[in-house]
């Protein structure tokens, strides 16, 4: 591998890119990655004319024989958006829409070609060499060696962000938990921290908590003006909500959902009084009301009167296997079907993670073929040129979500996420996804993904074959 500078002229865009699948153009290429999503595209064209590319992220480049141009292995999305700055006439050999091409070439008005004229590239013998080093900028699992992507909590203590983690630790501080149900019900809400996001940022909890924001020596800090005790019994209530599983993304995802939830609160959960003029920052309060709180009890201000030895607790972890052992759902009448989930219950991930996607997408197919089948629903249908042709299995999903709906036998709602992480493109828990992992050589799923997909997948599992 060597270091090279070059400009956008000497650069080719990869016809053979995994986030576009094969194509056979330049402007194929470019359009197909405009449409992966064009208002990120735009984006990207912005952030480069302002600032410029990131100084510590090269592109990965081959010669496969095209002459005096390098092929880009890596990299493809920047190198399409210097293109169209450079250049906004590119567009025209595309088939984009006449507004996107006009919000594109207006994105490139302001751009100084002269701020990007050389480029970083990391040039590589072959695109083999180069696949070893991709694999660990976007491959998943490689148990750490490839890059990790940060959580939602990782994101906003980078960003100073305390909205979410002030609250967690107010929680923590006040709560009259026992140390072994904190630990647990606080693994469950940092899992899955964008569940309590929802609440915490809906007009309907921030109401009634008295809840907003405030900028503090360069953080965003949450503050709220009702009665501390009254703030952490409603705060307690949700937390444990979220653990006990009866709060998700699934469950309380729009904002009517939310705010059912708060009218359905008892009594003493719901808001009495004028909230008070000022505001109190969430990680200054500790309340000392004479109920039995085991973490304030330990901290240095307590005056020394925690006594006995420090109780260490083991916050009880994701499952380690590909299913639980408890369904939600009715067992399927074929022995095959009864196989797969038996399996999918025991097939430890972090030492099987590619048959646990095998086994995942074998009983993801085994149930929507099975509905498909039960309801005559077609498998197949005409191409443009008139010949039929097997759907795959993320139109099968769709085909079987759709008619699940419209027959009510699931709503929208339950339905939304199975819709969007088995059939979009991008999710690594997709079909497409799982599809990858069998035939790629280098793309291994991790743990956490696969776990992700089993139980995202659930409701479309309740949904044909029952509840228990």
């Amino acid at each position: 591998m060597a270091r090279e500078e070059l400009s956008v002229d000497d650069l080719i865009l990869d016809l053979e890119n995994p986030r576009i699948g094969r194509v056979e153009t330049q402007a194929e290429a470019l359009e197909a990655i405009v449409r992966l999503d064009t208002g990120h595209f735009r984006t990207m064209m912005l952030s480069i004319s302002e600032h410029g590319l990131d100084p510590g992220d090269s592109f990965y480049i081959v010669d496969e024989g095209d002459g005096d141009e390098w092929v880009v292995v890596d990299g493809n999305r920047r190198l399409a958006a210097l293109k169209v700055l450079h250049e906004p006439a590119v567009l025209n050999g595309t088939g984009l829409g006449e507004t996107i091409v006009k919000r594109l070439v207006k994105a490139a008005e302001d751009f100084d070609a002269a701020s990007a004229e050389l480029i970083s590239c990391a040039k590589f013998d072959s695109r083999a060499d180069a696949n070893e080093w991709i694999l660990r900028r976007h491959g998943r699992g490689m148990e750490g060696e490839s890059r990790i992507p940060w959580g939602t909590l990782e994101i906003q203590r980078f960003q100073n962000d305390r909205t979410v983690l002030d609250v967690i630790d107010f929680v923590e501080r006040n709560s009259t938990f026992s140390d072994d149900d904190w630990a647990q019900i606080r693994a469950e809400v940092e899992a899955k921290p964008s569940v309590l996001s929802r609440f915490l940022e809906s007009k309907k909890g921030r109401d009634w908590l008295g809840m907003s924001t405030t900028e503090k020596d360069g953080q965003k800090i949450p503050v709220f003006n009702r009665q501390a005790e009254f703030v952490l019994d409603v705060l307690s209530t949700i937390f444990q909500g979220i653990h006990d599983k009866e709060i998700d993304t699934r469950s309380h995802n729009k904002a009517s959902e939310i705010e059912t939830y708060f009218d359905a609160l008892p009594k003493r959960l719901h808001p009495s009084g004028k909230p008070s003029k000022n505001s109190a920052a969430f990680r200054d309060v500790k309340i000392n009301d004479g109920k039995k709180r085991p973490r304030l009890s330990k901290s240095s201000d307590s005056k020394g009167k925690g006594t006995g030895k420090k109780k260490t607790t083991r916050t009880k972890g994701p499952r380690a296997t590909l299913a639980p052992s408890k369904h939600g759902f009715v067992q399927p009448e074929t022995a095959k079907g009864q196989a797969l989930v038996r399996e999918a219950s025991r097939l430890r991930l972090a030492q099987t993670p590619l048959s646990a996607a095998f086994v995942l997408r074998a009983f993801l197919q085994h149930t929507v073929e099975k509905y498909m089948t039960d309801e005559g629903l077609p498998m197949w249908e005409a191409n443009k040129k008139g010949n039929n042709v097997q759907l795959n299995l993320a139109q099968k999903a769709e085909r079987v979500i759709q008619h699940l709906v419209a027959n009510k036998r699931a709503t929208g709602t339950d339905l939304r996420g199975v819709k969007r992480t088995l059939t979009g493109k991008t999710d690594p828990a997709s079909i497409q996804a799982l599809n990858d992992y069998h035939h790629d050589k280098y793309d291994v799923p991790a743990a956490d993904v696969l776990r992700n997909a089993w139980d995202t997948a659930e409701p479309l599992f309740v949904a044909v074959y029952g509840a228990p």
